[in-house]
């Protein structure tokens, strides 16, 4: 499949709906709070670099990083949930390994009960390194109202 990995330079806000498309669609089976159009406007606004993955004209998936002088962080990787198995979180994950901008530690943090995101960042380096206790709320389905805990991972090179 052939694709380009594109960082949002400017606010656009078809290409931000999209996104907020995409990310609802690949984590509504967790039961966390939707994000909103300002949750991610303000992410943009805040530096936080944004890189999404197109392909056919369609984006398929995205990034968010935060990144510091001494550590960075993943926000999340998205990919359209009839995307997902396809090397796209892949691709935006070796993308952001392999920026020159990157310096530092790379963290990130996944629900323990997201097993297909620990399984994939396993595979690709990453090792946990602590935890969050009833760090996410449920918002939606049986459990809602419940909190679930989060793992850090951490990056090694």
């Amino acid at each position: 499949m052939k694709y380009r990995i594109i960082f949002l330079k400017e606010e656009n806000k078809d290409i931000l709906k999209k996104l907020l498309e995409i990310h609802y669609n690949a984590f509504k089976k967790c039961g966390f709070r939707p994000w909103s159009y300002r949750d991610i406007l303000d992410l943009f606004n805040n530096g936080f670099y944004i890189f999404y993955y197109i392909s056919n004209n369609k984006i398929l998936g995205f990034t968010i990083v935060n990144f510091s002088s001494d550590s960075n962080e993943i926000i999340t990787i998205a990919v359209d949930n009839i995307h997902q198995n396809k090397n796209i979180g892949k691709a935006l994950l070796m993308h952001v390994v392999n920026l020159p901008k990157l310096s530092g530690d790379l963290y990130l943090e996944v629900s323990v009960n997201n097993y297909q995101a620990l399984n994939f960042y396993h595979k690709f380096g990453f090792n946990n390194v602590s935890e969050r206790k009833k760090y996410y709320l449920i918002c939606s389905g049986k459990n809602k109202g419940e909190r679930v805990d989060a793992i850090v991972m951490k990056f090694i090179y």
